[in-house]
């Protein structure tokens, strides 16, 4: 039933993609990693990917130099079920700033996290406070700001929150990575790829790009603020 309900989610989604009303229907019908992953995978199959992802993530976290404790600040925009989420609590993170454009991920993570700090809202528009945090994280969410506009805003907004010297961890879906899937008329209207260039040029050209790799079908940035 979860699956056909997903389904019908995403076939209303084809027509018209309002994305708080889209990730709030469908991670309250799969609150798990269906929901924020491939939704025709199982929840074993999807843990399976995330489990790889979690190793690049870390890996790349060694070769930055990037150490993670109790008095890191983060801020993750895009939190969905919570999988970053654990795991920087793993690290004994303390210091946690989540965002989430769904409100049913707001909801479920103040519960299981009453200590750490969540903001629910479209990150284009909820404005982040500035010069803050020292570690910022958007895995998986870039591609979905459709907008350019917003899209433009939302890394603005993130950027600023950064103190100099910070790090964002995010991942990229680069047209030039898969030419087919940039370039097909896409029924699924929930993505929309950008190259290296266009978030440079809101970060700015003195940014550090320290580390660029194969994150599944994105790339993974890990990037250093001025």
């Amino acid at each position: 039933m979860s699956l056909f309900k997903d389904a019908k989610i995403y076939f209303r989604m084809m027509f018209s993609y309002k994305p708080k009303t889209f990730w709030n229907e469908l991670l309250t019908n799969s609150f798990d990693l269906k929901g924020v992953g491939h939704y025709r995978l199982s929840n074993e199959e999807n843990l399976k990917m995330y489990e790889t992802k979690k190793k690049i993530l870390d890996s790349e976290l060694k070769k930055s130099g990037i150490n993670i404790g109790a008095d890191t600040n983060i801020v993750e925009i895009g939190i969905g079920v919570g999988y970053w989420t654990d795991h920087f609590s793993s690290m004994g993170t303390k210091l946690y700033t989540g965002n989430d454009i769904a409100e049913i991920s707001i909801t479920n993570l103040k519960q299981k996290y009453p200590d750490y700090n969540f903001i629910q809202g479209d990150i284009s528009e909820v404005m982040l406070p500035v010069n803050t945090f020292d570690i910022g994280v958007m895995i998986d969410v870039t591609q979905h700001i459709t907008e350019d506009v917003r899209f433009d805003k939302a890394m603005d907004n993130l950027w600023r929150s950064l103190k100099s010297g910070a790090y964002l961890i995010i991942t990229m879906w680069d047209p030039a990575k898969n030419v087919y899937l940039a370039n097909k008329f896409r029924l699924n209207r929930i993505e929309k790829p950008r190259g290296l260039d266009r978030y440079l040029r809101i970060f700015g050209a003195n940014t550090e790009v320290l580390s660029k790799v194969d994150f599944n079908d994105k790339y993974l940035l890990v990037l250093k603020k001025p």
